[in-house]
C-alpha cells in the first residue's frame, strides 16, 4: 500500500487550519496545530513530507519553530512553507534565513499553494 505525503501546518488561527485542511485533506494526509511546542513533539515523532508555518504565533513564533526543526538533524531536509500576511520584503529575507523554501501571502491562493507544494515534494 502507498502511504500519502504527509503536511504538518501550525498556525494559531483555526479557521486557517480548517482552511488547509479542506484544501489538503484530499489528497495528503493532513494534521494542522495551533501550539507550536505541540507541533514539534508531534513532527519529532512523526515527520511529515512538508511542513507550513504562520510566523506570528503566541509564546513560539514561525521562525524560532523553523529554527527547532532545523536544530534536529534528522528534520533538516523536510520543506517549509512560510504562509503569512507579512508581506514586508524583511520578514521574506528572514524567512530564508530560518530555512524557509517558500513564503506565500495570505489569504490562501488554493492553486498557488498546491502548485509551490507538489513542486517542493517532487
Amino acid at each position: 500500500m502507498i502511504r500519502r505525503k504527509s503536511i504538518i501546518a501550525v498556525d494559531d488561527s483555526k479557521i486557517v487550519l480548517q482552511t488547509l485542511e479542506g484544501i489538503l485533506g484530499g489528497r495528503y494526509e493532513f494534521r494542522g496545530f495551533s501550539k507550536a511546542e505541540r507541533a514539534l513533539d508531534y513532527i519529532t515523532l512523526f515527520p511529515p513530507s512538508l511542513i507550513i508555518l504562520d510566523i506570528d504565533m503566541p509564546e513560539i513564533n514561525g521562525y524560532e519553530l523553523s529554527e527547532m526543526i532545523m536544530e534536529k538533524k534528522e528534520l533538516r531536509g523536510i520543506p517549509i512553507i512560510f504562509l503569512t500576511s507579512n508581506n514586508d520584503k524583511h520578514s521574506v529575507i528572514k524567512a530564508a534565513a530560518y530555512g524557509a523554501d517558500d513564503y506565500i501571502l495570505k489569504p490562501i491562493d488554493r492553486n498557488l499553494l498546491m502548485g509551490r507544494i507538489e513542486t517542493l515534494l517532487q
